[in-house]
């Protein structure tokens, strides 16, 4: 029941004419959208296994599916690509309507799976990813990565108006 050979997208009219009303799925898919992703860190996608069914009842359209996958991601803090494994569940209904936000938008009827699986990857990664809950990160003086070696910046970033305090202590 896939769309003209697409590994990627399946028919909505393929799932109402089938006899139970549903189509399930399992493949591998390719993810085609890597300058989306590389806004939020995301340098590669790989190895996506996808695992599910869409359904018809009455006309309403729903999905359920499970992601597994790797991905290449830039640390927020020293800027060091690191893999990460994701696992991704998504249960949500599917419009017809483009302007709708509600659910998944199926153009023309069809359901890319690899745009759902875009957006969410982009849903649940992180505001800040990072290689590791101690990272260190660049110095912010001579740019240096702090996890890999010692910063040689003196450390005499003092506003010239609070020196005065320095005396005190």
């Amino acid at each position: 029941m896939l769309y003209k050979g697409d590994f990627m997208k399946v028919s909505l009219y393929d799932v109402a004419k089938s006899a139970h009303q549903s189509v399930e799925f399992s493949r591998s898919i390719d993810i085609n959208e890597p300058e989306v992703l590389k806004s939020i860190g995301v340098i590669a996608v790989e190895n996506v296994f996808v695992t599910g069914k869409i359904e018809d009842f009455d006309s309403q359209f729903t999905l359920s599916m499970d992601c597994e996958l790797d991905l290449t991601v830039v640390c927020s803090r020293c800027l060091n690509e690191y893999k990460l494994h994701k696992k991704l569940h998504i249960d949500d209904v599917i419009t017809k309507d483009e302007n709708s936000i509600d659910g998944i938008v199926a153009e023309n009827g069809i359901v890319d799976l690899s745009m759902v699986v875009v957006d969410e990857i982009m849903i649940s990664m992180s505001m800040k990813s990072l290689c590791s809950e101690n990272c260190k990160g660049l110095c912010s003086g001579c740019g240096v990565d702090l996890n890999k070696e010692e910063c040689i910046c003196e450390d005499d970033d003092i506003d010239p108006r609070l020196k005065g305090l320095l005396d005190l202590l």
